[in-house]
């Protein structure tokens, strides 16, 4: 008799919508018990909103809920959390200036019995849990001084202590180096042999393969099928979740006469607001034709080099020197007629989620003369009509300009961006993460949009975190490690692994080893 399958959760015939965009129509999903589970899709699929659902933050429009066979309800997060499902959104939710412990017990923290939180039982408990799930932590340490990493490792710690046995992770590996990835994968399959049950949402599709038992695909909020990772491979993935067989074609990038630097740095330096130094005596320069790289472990300086270079962040010494001009005393506005900029948090500094689509899609040429109709009076009529080509231009998926911006999907609010600033007719453009979060075909769309600007003699700066990118489109790789830049790559026959290792801080630079590229 054949043994009948075991399924920890079932969603059956979920439906969500928003007004009139429908997220999910009738998703189908089931995981086993003690599987690790991925879901993948484009941005826009539905697959955020499908877990949303799942953990309660979100009730669905119709449909069915079990969860080991029996029906529930999910009307909230603790719903969730006592029904043993844990959730790590792809944003952190810690208190930077609390402890590990601190964050990890946070509302179920043990006392003694005068009442008061007793610290020491509380960090026994911690270490306790971290060295169970090989999750190595130190309870004692703030967040705010831990790298990326082992944040992530925090909020897996904070949901295992609610006594979660199902574990939903949002692109879990956005933001680790290649050496984070496979400790993480490491530490998910102990967890597997310890009965958890996994689910990862995620566009990495080399990693869905590597980690995942089973995957499920959705596509415009439908589900495309659930596939076993032994029965089929990264093209016929790609193939469900774009709704076609993606053909890429090699990147052209076209040589460019060389000729001075647009952009030129030199010995910049840093400290924030307690004196620390955050960057020490940077030094590069960017040439028309040429995509930069500065690459780095998150909490490198890469954050407060991107500010320093906009203006949002002074200088303790330094210059920046733009087209010849010397702006690092300019203000942010005076640095915009120089350089467009694509920020790593799109939603905080890079867009008003709340604004229409059409005025994202202007701010910044809004006060340009070109643009106004009279004293600060912008020509709507004109705005309007290149708001409609740069949706068009961009592929942009709304239903208008008029809409809200935070309607869109992550990869849709990306290119708002990408078309506002490329737009600008710059010279200059800094990226930074222009890919995080972004589907296959999304990514791909961004690379071609940068080097399509580097193919037009634009000078780029990309600061990224995702080694395949940074080797794909990079000409000349600067690896920033504690505020230094320590070494500088040749893409070419550099592998993930050894940038990882140069990120890190595992190898250093050898007099003569790899400096031969030049800017």
């Amino acid at each position: 008799m054949e043994k009948k399958t075991k399924y920890i959760v079932e969603m059956i015939d979920i439906s969500k919508s928003f007004g009139s965009v429908q997220a999910n129509k009738n998703v189908n999903f089931k995981v086993i018990d003690g599987e690790i589970h991925a879901i993948i899709g484009e941005n826009g699929a539905g697959k955020t909103t499908l877990m949303n659902i799942l953990f309660g933050v979100l009730l669905p429009t119709a449909g069915e809920i079990r969860i080991n066979g029996e029906t529930v309800v999910m009307t909230s997060p603790n719903k969730a959390i006592q029904l043993g499902i844990g959730m790590v959104h792809q944003h952190f939710e810690l208190v930077p200036s609390f402890t590990v412990a601190e964050n990890i017990c946070m509302g179920h923290e043990p006392r003694n019995k005068f009442g008061t939180v007793d610290k020491q039982q509380m960090y026994n408990y911690v270490q306790q849990l971290s060295e169970k799930s090989g999750l190595k932590v130190d309870p004692e340490e703030r967040v705010e001084k831990l790298s990326v990493g082992l944040r992530q490792r925090v909020e897996i710690l904070k949901a295992l202590s609610r006594g979660a046995e199902i574990l939903i992770l949002d692109e879990p590996t956005a933001v680790l180096t290649p050496l984070e990835c496979q400790e993480l994968f490491a530490v998910l399959h102990k967890m597997k042999k310890q009965g958890k049950t996994i689910i990862i949402i995620t566009h990495k599709l080399r990693e869905v393969m590597e980690i995942a038992d089973n995957i499920t695909v959705l596509s415009r909020g439908e589900t495309k099928g659930t596939l076993h990772k032994n029965e089929t491979n990264e093209l016929e993935l790609a193939s469900l979740m774009m709704g076609k067989t993606p053909n890429f074609v090699p990147l052209n990038k076209n040589p460019i006469k060389e000729s001075e630097p647009l952009l030129l740095i030199e010995n910049l330096s840093v400290h924030n607001a307690v004196g620390k130094q955050i960057l020490k005596n940077i030094n590069f320069d960017v040439r028309p034709g040429k995509i930069l790289t500065i690459a780095g472990v998150e909490g490198n300086g890469q954050s407060e080099l991107f500010d320093a270079l906009l203006g949002f962040l002074p200088l303790s010494s330094g210059l920046i020197i733009a087209e010849g001009k010397d702006i690092t005393d300019s203000n942010i506005k005076d640095r915009r007629s120089f350089c467009s900029y694509i920020p790593e948090d799109r939603s905080t500094t890079g867009l008003d989620l709340s604004a229409s689509v059409h005025d994202n899609l202007i701010a910044g040429i809004h006060c340009l003369e070109d643009w106004q109709r009279g004293p600060r009076c912008i020509d709507y009529k004109k705005t309007c009509t290149l708001a409609e080509e740069l949706i068009e231009t961009y592929s942009i998926k709304t239903d208008g300009y008029e809409i809200e911006t935070n309607s869109l999907s992550g990869g849709n609010q990306q290119k708002i961006i990408l078309a506002r600033e490329m737009n600008f007719g710059n010279k200059i453009l800094i990226c930074a993460q222009p890919t995080r979060g972004l589907d296959v075909g999304a990514a791909r769309f961004v690379h071609e949009r940068i080097i399509e600007m580097k193919n037009s003699g634009c000078a780029i700066v990309l600061i990224s975190t995702d080694l395949d990118e940074v080797l794909l489109i990079s000409d000349v790789i600067k690896v920033l490690f504690e505020g230094e830049i320590v070494a500088t790559l040749s893409p070419e026959g550099l592998s993930p692994e050894e940038l990882g290792l140069y990120m890190t801080g595992a190898k250093k630079m050898k007099e003569g080893i790899r400096i031969e590229y030049a800017n």
